[in-house]
Parts: structure tokens; sequence; C-alpha cells
């Protein structure tokens, strides 16, 4: 005859079990959470980068289609900051305007400092603008004379952008962001995010 187990032995598996199965959900349930957040997190971040770029595209499309208006920068400018009201827990750390005739397309390397931070270059090659000046900026910061504006200009649409029809320059705007967390669940600030459009200047009226 084989050995018929008690009903008290059954209970005792059976809360054993359940102990252990509460000890598997306390070491998977990080990991899950985890996934899922990183999951949030790089859908976030995808859909932030697909407005970033098209933000830089609708840019130098402004910046190229005004050519050498004295505003273009302006302009552009203003079409960035349109386009980065809707995006949340997104930093614009600052806006490079220049000179794309570059075979890469990259701005000139006097557009950066020795630490890969923009810069504008008094070569002629690009505009930067901050953050800050993006937030006040106004268009008595951009002469419609024959100056390039109160902020001290370098790649002048009038003087540096030529726009005529033998010799058309091509107008990069290059962007850069901090995107923070969105779960708070990763370590650091976020994500370092860049962007660049170069287009060719329209021809001068």
């Amino acid at each position: 005859m084989g050995r018929t187990r008690s009903p008290g032995s059954t209970s005792r598996r059976l809360r054993g079990d359940g102990g252990l199965a509460i000890v598997e959900f306390a070491i998977v349930a990080p990991l899950l959470a985890l996934l899922a957040a990183g999951i949030v997190e790089f859908g976030m971040a995808w859909r932030d980068n697909l407005t970033l770029s098209s933000a830089s595209r609708s840019a130098a499309r402004v910046a190229s289609n005004l050519g050498d208006n004295p505003l273009s920068d302006y302009e552009a400018l203003l079409t960035l900051d349109a386009a980065f009201a809707s995006m949340e827990h997104a930093t614009l750390e600052g806006v490079l305007i220049y000179d794309g005739s570059a075979t890469d397309g990259n701005p000139a390397a006097s557009c950066f400092d020795s630490f890969g931070d923009p810069q504008p270059s008094a070569t002629g090659d690009c505009n930067y603008y901050t953050a800050a000046m993006i937030e006040t900026i106004g268009i008595g910061n951009f002469s419609t004379g024959t100056a390039c504006g109160a902020w001290d200009w370098y790649f002048c649409p009038l003087t540096e952008r030529s726009v005529n029809q033998n010799t058309l320059s091509d107008v990069g705007v290059w962007v850069r962001i901090q995107r923070g967390w969105f779960t708070q669940m990763f370590p650091g600030d976020g994500l370092t995010m860049e962007d660049r459009t170069v287009m060719r200047a329209e021809p001068g009226t």
C-alpha cells in the first residue's frame, strides 16, 4: 500500500510555496520596474528626438528662405522656440546658426571651444545663441539697418552670407538640448541630444 499524506503536510507545503513566490516576486519586481521605465524613457527620447530634428529643419528653412535679411536669425530662433514649447523635461542649451558650406555640413571648428561647447566664431563662421538669449529674444536685438544687431554677430546675413544667384551659401542650424529623465529612475542628469540641418540660402531680391 502507498503512503497516504496527511492534510497537515499538504497545508504546510502550500504555505511554503506561497512564501517562495513572495521572495521571487521581490527579486523580479525591481527588474520589471526598471524594464518598464526603460521602455518609457526610450519612447519619450525617440519622440523628443523627432521633435528636435523637425525643429532644426524648420529653423534652417526659415533662415535659408530669408537669405541676407537681417531678421533671418530672429525668425529662425522664434521657430525653434515655438517647437520646443511642446517638449517636456527638455532644456535648450544653445543654438548655432552657421556657414554650412563644409563638405560634411558640420559647423567649423572655430564654432566650438576646447571642451566641445559652442561659441561664436570671430572668423565669420557662426553665431551662437544661449538659452538665456533666446528666452529674452526681441526684435530690438536684430538691426534692420546695415549693422548686424545688438548682439555680437559674426555670421552676419548682410555680409558673410552670399545670396546672389551665382554664389549661394549654405546656412546651417545646430541645436543642443539636455533632456532630463522622465521617470527619475536612472542616474545622471539625463540625455544630451544634438541635431543639425543645412539648407541652401535663397537668392536675395
